[in-house]
């Protein structure tokens, strides 16, 4: 109890832990006996040539693998990623217990945030969200938000990735239906800071692939790991089966699944190249029977992606998690309960990226305003789970001295010079009730509207060249050159 040291701090942050060891090396070793006994499906020939070459078991497109080929994968594979933005700083050091913040890709509709309606996305509302995101100081990388309409949907995610290109600088997140795809986006990022060589020195871009659950790994999934594990870029491999369609109901066997789907991607992108930049993610989202739907507001999600997060932290292993999702079909109290719950858990978990602010009804709609409170949000928890400093610079002994019995602070210099560090909210309303009426009683939706348009209307802060876009624009007509020849 005692402690002699005149000058000491201690800063201890909030964190919580939803699995214990035991419980972690239970799912993992049951992880390591399915893909040793039952195998999974993979539907590449390179993939398959690789698996065999490393000691596993083929019978046609089935793969049944060692828990030694797998261990060993798992100790090649780098335990930090180092990401960075265009500009070449870096944006994020993924790795056990740093956490970032992002929105996610794929929705179909958007509540616009001019006219309230709900529609399909298209390229104009990437370009809105760059540049919301580029503005907003607690989002780390950037997607797209959305599964573009106006132009060709098999070319959704290069017209998606050109949008971005053009209106931010942050980190990106892309996508892709295939290797072609994937191969013209690499081209385009690497065109906007000068060329391959930089672009894998520095990589601003990270790929979102994902398997098929239950325990297939396709062809179009496989082929862009092999590609980006041979050029040294990082991938993010994410399973999201659903607990109760592609996955058992029971928490347990559904990571089990998703964990194997997983760790079989990251296997062959070792296999391709070991050291490969590799980000883990198994999704466990439960089924709404009712609708046949994914459910997001449930807290099984949000346990199931805390408990993720000391799966991955067991394995030593950079990961994403599910975070910032609602099922409602409108940015409302339901909405903004939901995102808070799940950010919230997300950084007391330590979550290394927390994906999909910005979604509703269940990720097949999005909405701006999400986004802007979900940074809120996130700047409220970053100062919730910081903790606080515990020092003699803190503890003020001097002060509380100097005012003494019965004084007050208000006018202590101390006071003054610290106020100003407690944290402001941007968003949230702090007015009296008679200042909020003045103000013609606006509501949070209207203060995020308000701050969306404001975002949007500002020209992107650092804007490639003329000609840069120029050549964005001929790989694009290029990709659609082959998908006419093609098709």
């Amino acid at each position: 109890m005692k402690n002699n040291k005149s000058h000491f701090i201690n800063h201890q942050p909030l964190q919580f832990g939803a699995l214990n060891q035991d419980q972690c090396e239970q799912i993992v070793n049951a992880t390591f006996r399915t893909l040793e006994k039952v195998g999974c499906k993979v539907q590449s020939e390179e993939a398959l040539d690789l698996l065999k070459n490393a000691g596993c078991h083929i019978e046609g497109e089935l793969v049944k693998i060692p828990a030694h080929v797998m261990k060993k994968a798992i100790n090649t594979a780098p335990s930090s990623v180092t990401l960075y933005d265009r500009e070449g700083e870096v944006a994020m050091n993924v790795e056990p217990n740093n956490v970032y913040f992002g929105p996610g890709m794929t929705n179909p509709l958007i509540v616009d945030s001019e006219t309230g309606e709900r529609r399909a996305t298209i390229k104009s509302d990437v370009a809105n969200m760059a540049r919301v995101c580029e503005a907003l100081p607690n989002i780390d990388w950037v997607c797209g938000l959305a599964s573009i309409s106006d132009c060709n949907p098999c070319l959704a995610e290069v017209y998606e990735a050109r949008e971005m290109l053009e209106n931010t600088s942050k980190h990106l997140v892309s996508w892709t239906h295939n290797l072609e795809n994937c191969v013209d986006i690499v081209k385009m990022c690497a065109t906007a800071i000068g060329g391959m060589d930089k672009l894998k020195e520095k990589p601003f871009l990270s790929f979102w692939i994902s398997p098929v659950s239950p325990l297939t790994q396709p062809k179009d999934s496989i082929a862009p790991v092999l590609y980006l594990a041979g050029e040294g870029l990082p991938v993010m491999y994410i399973s999201g089966q659903t607990m109760g369609g592609t996955a058992p109901i029971s928490f347990g066997g559904g990571m089990v699944v998703g964990l194997a789907d997983c760790l079989v991607g990251l296997l062959i992108s070792q296999l391709k190249r070991e050291g490969t930049p590799f980000i883990c993610g198994s999704f466990c989202e439960y089924m709404n029977m009712k609708t046949v739907n994914m459910s997001f507001s449930n807290p099984e999600l949000a346990f199931s992606q805390a408990a993720a997060s000391d799966i991955f932290r067991y394995l030593d292993l950079p990961f994403a998690i599910h975070a910032g999702t609602t099922d409602s079909p409108i940015f409302d109290q339901q909405a903004a309960g939901d995102i808070a719950i799940q950010l919230f858990t997300g950084a007391l978990s330590r979550g290394n990226m927390n994906c999909f602010i910005g979604f509703l009804e269940s990720a097949m709609s999005a909405s701006l305003e999400a986004v802007v409170y979900g940074d809120e949000m996130i700047s409220y928890i970053h100062n919730i789970v910081a903790g606080a400093e515990i020092s003699t610079d803190t503890l003020v002994e001097d002060v509380i001295a100097n005012v003494g019995p019965g004084g007050n602070y208000l006018t202590e210099p101390h006071t003054f010079e610290n106020f100003k560090k407690l944290w402001t909210p941007q968003c949230l309303q702090r007015d009296n009730y008679d200042n909020w009426v003045a103000a013609e009683k606006p509501d949070l939706f209207t203060i995020l509207n308000k701050k969306v348009k404001e975002l949007i209307a500002t020209a992107p802060q650092k804007p490639l060249d003329d000609d840069i876009l120029k050549q964005l624009d001929d790989i694009i007509n290029k990709a659609e050159a082959r998908y006419s020849t093609k098709h």
